[in-house]
């Protein structure tokens, strides 16, 4: 591999998306693990971004301890990855979140809800309606009300 964890927060864009691209073309994981521990946000992050990409389930216990506890950026983009990697083991990690008290940002739990819809967990959100729990009320009505959008717009009923 030619390119370095630190050319993901270069300042030039250029040698940034280069470097995901490579990240992404060589498919290993263990150095994108490793640049969830990584000082700079932006590695972090789009080390995240592109093990979601990759879709590989071995990633999901990095993911989901990462996002514990970190910065907005850090834990959307993995609730993101852990959708994108498609896998059903994530889904206690983002039911949590989905169902995490108020001081969870709403936008970190609106993803999480939309990986549970790609997960196959719309049941779960049509349940989640009558919750007494207010932000998991107002999230899966957020979440259900895009899944309708996007059935729409593809010509499937929702």
């Amino acid at each position: 591999m030619t390119v370095s964890l630190a050319d993901l927060a270069h300042s030039h864009a250029q040698v940034r998306h280069q470097a995901m691209a490579e990240l992404i073309e060589v498919g290993q994981i263990a150095p994108l693990l490793a640049g969830l521990n990584e000082a700079h946000m932006e590695v972090i992050w789009r080390s995240a971004a592109i093990l979601g990409w990759l879709g590989k389930a071995e990633a999901i216990p990095a993911l989901v301890a990462r996002a514990q506890g970190a910065e907005y950026e850090i834990k959307y983009n993995c609730i993101w990855a852990l959708g994108q990697i498609n896998d059903r083991a994530a889904i206690p990690a983002l039911l949590a979140i989905v169902e995490a008290d108020e001081t969870e940002s709403p936008d970190v739990r609106y993803n999480a809800a939309l990986a549970l819809i790609r997960l196959g967990e719309m049941a779960y959100l049509k349940q989640a309606v009558d919750s007494d729990h207010e932000a998991t009320y107002r999230v899966a009505h957020a979440a259900l009300a895009t899944a309708r959008v996007l059935a729409g717009l593809n010509g499937s009923p929702a």
